[in-house]
């Protein structure tokens, strides 16, 4: 329970749709925030800052990332992606050097759909002094079969060629085989990497992730609510693969989800990688084109 998190803006009342007159994350305004607890700069201006999350859902464990100077930008346009995602790796190491916590959680929302109380470019990273349901499943499923599971599952969407976006040097991203909603990517490493701090192909990653959501907004709409989450386990585990799910919020659980904890999807995901898939190939020839 965080009693505290329901002084947010956006809590139990609908907000008007224009810009506040002070964006907290905006430069200038760095006065309206908690003192950071990192800073990463380029020439006379800061690029990313950390701060600690003014509505905490542990109080000293829980980070604000702004990720960008821009009020404007978002993924897609990010310049310094890269270094963001370098930061994310940063806050992970620093809290799983902390006595008694077992999971780093990293995540972004994008708009009010997908959480996002201040519309200015942000992340989140939280620390928990116990495993999410999730990832217990996951894990112990990798430990009972003694296998790579999800590299295994990632040789057949390769071979099945079905749900497979994009594939690069090092990545490869894929419409969900069982999404939570419509159009729900995964970006999976092709190398067993067991948690997200020991990513080192991060220009690449910044790339991909950027092509991913460039591809949603082609097909949902530029003004998308999305979230992103990094299912990364701890440094110290290394039966599991991290990957990165990137969740658009198109559609709304009812009742059925709620009660059953089942999942009405109203898109196949070989349908969605179809329209996603059509969407990239019209860009690219169009660059031919021109």
């Amino acid at each position: 329970m965080a009693s505290v998190r329901s002084r947010r803006p956006h809590m139990f009342r609908e907000t008007p749709s224009e810009e506040p007159l002070q964006c907290p994350f905006c430069e200038g305004n760095e006065s309206l925030t908690p003192q950071e607890s990192l800073r990463l700069t380029e020439g006379n201006r800061w690029l990313v800052r950390v701060i600690p999350n003014k509505f905490p859902a542990i109080p000293g464990l829980h980070d604000v990332v702004v990720d960008s100077p821009e009020h404007g930008d978002d993924i897609d346009t990010i310049p310094h992606l890269d270094k963001l995602l370098w930061v994310y790796q940063q806050r992970l190491r620093f809290y799983y050097e902390k006595k008694g916590i077992k999971y780093v959680a990293v995540f972004r929302n994008r708009g009010e759909r997908a959480g996002a109380s201040i519309p200015h470019p942000h992340s989140q990273v939280l620390a928990l002094p116990f495993y999410p349901e999730r990832y217990k499943r996951e894990i112990n499923n990798y430990r009972r079969s003694g296998k790579d599971l999800l590299g295994e599952f990632l040789k057949e969407e390769l071979k099945l060629q079905e749900r497979v976006l994009t594939v690069s040097d090092s990545f490869v991203v894929l419409v969900a085989y069982a999404p939570v909603t419509p159009y729900e990517l995964w970006v999976v490493p092709k190398n067993p990497i067991s948690s997200f701090i020991f990513e080192r192909e991060l220009e690449e990653l910044a790339q991909v992730l950027k092509d991913t959501v460039i591809s949603l907004k082609g097909v949902l709409g530029h003004s998308l609510p999305y979230n992103i989450t990094f299912q990364s386990a701890p440094p110290r585990e290394d039966s599991y693969r991290y990957y990165i799910r990137v969740i658009p919020r198109v559609a709304v659980f009812g009742g059925f989800e709620m009660e059953t904890e089942n999942i009405i999807v109203s898109v196949a995901p070989e349908e969605a990688v179809i329209e996603l898939r059509t969407l990239k190939y019209l860009k690219e020839a169009d660059k031919v084109d021109r």
